[in-house]
């Protein structure tokens, strides 16, 4: 049985401008809050209920079917943001960083995941290069005292410095420090495109966060199999996906899936979670359009996604639940 929706979650959430969803299509059951105890929010009540505050929206949404004992399941609840990220600005990038981080851990979230180059901005210029930073440098520093003030586990991407090389690099930085690194290998444009400013990459890395292993794909890594291929055969159960091209929710809300094909190739081929977000986009006046952040089931059905017709930043949130 689902249990009963409290009404008077409502008025909290919308303080927070919190968009609350059902995730429909997935295996009918009682589902358990963000932790053990929590109330449920997997309620016909709280479908489609858009609330906003300042253009800014975040998605709660159950994932996952019940299971009887606790005791014998593991869970992870991972945030997906969609962000304005503004080239030039690093401290600007840092404090947005800060402030949905700190959403997404009040929504009880064990991950959240920032779009491809959320420290330094994404734009195809040498000029990025002078922006770029290591690993032990000032940024992963302060995203490392952010992680452990909210006790959650934060992937970012940057422009990597190492040595000659400069990378496009997801950071995964946990309370205790940075957990480890994914480097672009699929550059979108080779040679005379983001090759032109970065270097490929030739990661495949898998992370054990919170008892599921996890691997990124960064962008056009999804366009292409090998990556995606590379992460199932190195045991991934959940692909973290970052990009940095615009993506609207009304592309992965087509239901021809004709848009973004390639993402729902991905999942097919692999049958495994992709939790994905994009940098908001603007419109040709500056204005910030709806920001894609999704999520995409093993049997390729969408659990998650950002409101279309909602401009601004947006986060969804997602409880994954595996015996």
């Amino acid at each position: 049985m689902t249990g009963a929706f409290d009404t008077s979650l409502l008025a909290r959430f919308a303080r927070h401008g919190i968009y609350i969803g059902r995730s429909h299509g997935e295996p009918q059951g009682a589902s358990r809050g963000f932790r053990s105890g929590k109330r449920n929010l997997d309620s016909p009540a709280a479908s489609a209920l858009p609330l906003t505050v300042s253009g800014i929206v975040l998605a709660a949404v159950l994932s996952c079917p019940c299971t009887t004992a606790a005791d014998d399941t593991k869970s992870i609840v991972i945030a997906a943001v969609s962000c304005e990220i503004r080239i030039r600005d690093t401290a600007g990038n840092l404090k947005r960083i800060e402030a949905w981080t700190k959403r997404a851990a009040e929504q009880q979230a064990d991950l959240v995941l920032f779009p491809e180059c959320t420290i330094h901005g994404w734009w195809q210029s040498r000029e990025n290069r002078k922006f770029s930073e290591t690993i032990d440098g000032p940024s992963i520093a302060r995203i490392a005292k952010i992680a452990r003030r909210h006790q959650i586990t934060i992937a970012v991407g940057m422009t990597e410095r190492d040595g000659d090389k400069f990378y496009l690099t997801h950071v995964i930085v946990g309370p205790n420090g940075v957990i480890g690194r994914h480097r672009k290998s699929s550059l979108s444009g080779g040679k005379t495109g983001e090759g032109r400013v970065w270097d490929a990459g030739n990661d495949a890395n898998i992370f054990d966060i919170h008892g599921f292993k996890i691997g990124v794909a960064i962008c056009f890594e999804s366009v292409h199999p090998a990556t995606c291929r590379k992460l199932k055969a190195n045991g991934a159960e959940i692909i973290l996906a970052p990009y940095a091209n615009g993506t609207r929710p009304a592309e992965i809300l087509d239901p021809a899936r004709k848009q973004r094909s390639w993402m729902w190739q991905r999942v097919k081929e692999n049958q495994l979670w992709y939790i994905a977000c994009d940098a908001t986009p603007h419109d040709k006046r500056g204005k910030l359009q709806p920001g894609a952040a999704y999520a995409v089931s093993p049997a390729q059905r969408l659990i998650a996604c950002t409101p279309k017709d909602t401009p601004g930043e947006a986060m969804i949130v997602v409880r994954i639940e595996k015996k």
